[in-house]
């Protein structure tokens, strides 16, 4: 027996077969794919999904089902772009030969399940009654069968029930009419019995769509004319050059600026200011341009006038305390030459200003101030270390460690020792 010859196409009637049963068993989702892998043999997931104008998810779910029930294959490719990144698609196709084995596997497990189904049917005996209409099945056997009279009777009016045809049809009701109807796919089957096809359309590599290519090259002739512009017939004659690249003639001209904005400014006359702007409704106020002025002169006055009381301060203390040493020396001498007019004078002087402190109490007070300011400078005096020979404050040092590095065993001990005792003076 002579092998059929290779094929290196697909046969119309493999085609019609694929086409047929996936109309007959699917939805209208899963025949358009499967028209797409049909027209074209190895086709990219992403280019379905341009042409359907399908969802990802949605793609996805239809190519699952088809691979599942084995009429499409999966395969899966790394391609590398030309900026070297590496990147995985999928290529779906139908491999026919397959194809052909689950179609007839498919229906031949149709055909025995229907039999199976109507066999037991067939077996199985329904029981009506003519008085009451009720039914009644052959597990309800036991129930109906009547010991005395040898004959089954119903349950509720004891009427001999009767046998229901009608609930049983013929055994090969189902299977003739399921023979009718997948005719023409057996007939197709009958014609591709023989076919041998060649394993590059059993396995095939990706091809690149018309449809999609086209549409392509219109795109990017589109995108090139709408950037090109009135000079696109210019870019079609010109040589690949990348020299002029990245090479840019500015041209900054600040006459034509200068020029705009002077033309601006006399177009646009200066608003005036209001009277309350630049000037004063107060009374006695400076005017617009002198206020600037009066107010820095002011200033200044009064930083002068602060820095000379800051300068002879305890200059003028000691000359206070003298001129009140005096003035007791000298008030006896005027009170009593005065006797007659002591009470007026002294009256209104009180009234007038408040009397002082006595010179000998402000003397003790100023001699206090100054003890105190004697304390305070000797407990600000900061404790001192030797660093390799040199003082340093005991502060600079704990803050900088590099310097404990520099010292000498002995040097260092005095620092430790040094820290302790403040520590111990500090907390105890």
């Amino acid at each position: 027996m002579m092998e059929p010859d290779v094929l290196t196409e697909v046969p119309a009637a493999l085609k019609r077969l694929a086409k047929q049963v996936v109309r007959g068993f699917y939805d209208v989702e899963h025949a358009l794919a499967l028209d797409v892998l049909i027209r074209n043999p190895c086709v990219r997931e992403e280019d379905m999904q341009e042409l359907l104008k399908f969802d990802r998810k949605q793609l996805r779910s239809v190519l699952n089902t088809l691979k599942a029930d084995k009429f499409v294959k999966c395969r899966m490719r790394v391609e590398t772009a030309v900026d070297g990144k590496t990147t995985r698609h999928n290529y779906y196709f139908i491999n026919y030969r397959v194809l052909v084995n689950v179609v007839k596997y498919k229906l031949d497990h149709m055909r025995r399940r229907i039999e199976t189904d109507e066999r037991d049917s067939t077996n199985r005996a329904s029981f009506r009654c003519p008085c009451c209409s009720s039914a009644f099945t052959d597990l309800e056997a036991n129930l109906l069968f009547d010991m005395m009279t040898g004959t089954f009777r119903c349950t509720f009016c004891q009427t001999e029930v009767e046998e229901d045809t009608s609930v049983c049809p013929d055994g090969r009701t189902l299977v003739a009419r399921f023979n009718e109807q997948i005719e023409p796919i057996y007939a197709l089957l009958r014609q591709t019995e023989d076919v041998n096809l060649s394993h590059d359309l059993l396995e095939p590599e990706p091809t690149e769509i018309p449809a999609l290519k086209q549409s392509r090259e219109r795109a990017a002739a589109s995108a090139g004319n709408a950037a090109g512009g009135q000079h696109r017939e210019a870019w079609s004659t010109k040589g690949s050059s990348y020299a002029d690249l990245y090479t840019q003639n500015v041209v900054i001209s600040m006459d034509e600026q200068d020029e705009q904005q002077k033309a601006a400014s006399e177009a646009k006359a200066p608003k005036e200011r209001p009277v309350w702007l630049t000037q004063s409704t107060v009374q006695g106020a400076y005017s617009e341009g002198g206020l600037d002025f009066a107010a820095r002169d002011q200033t200044d006055e009064n930083e002068e006038v602060m820095r000379a009381l800051l300068i002879h301060e305890k200059r003028a203390v000691a000359g206070a305390g003298v001129g009140g040493a005096g003035a007791s020396s000298r008030a006896p001498a005027s009170s009593a030459a005065n006797a007659s007019d002591s009470e007026s004078d002294t009256s209104e002087s009180d009234d007038e200003f408040p009397s002082g402190p006595p010179p000998v109490m402000a003397a003790q007070q100023r001699e206090e101030d100054e003890d105190d300011d004697d304390d305070f400078e000797e407990v600000g005096d900061e404790p001192m270390v030797t660093v390799g020979g040199r003082p340093f404050s005991y502060r600079e040092v704990s803050q900088r460690p590099e310097l404990v590095e520099q010292m000498s065993a002995q040097e260092k001990e005095a620092y430790i020792e040094m820290g302790q005792n403040l520590f111990q003076d500090m907390y105890f």
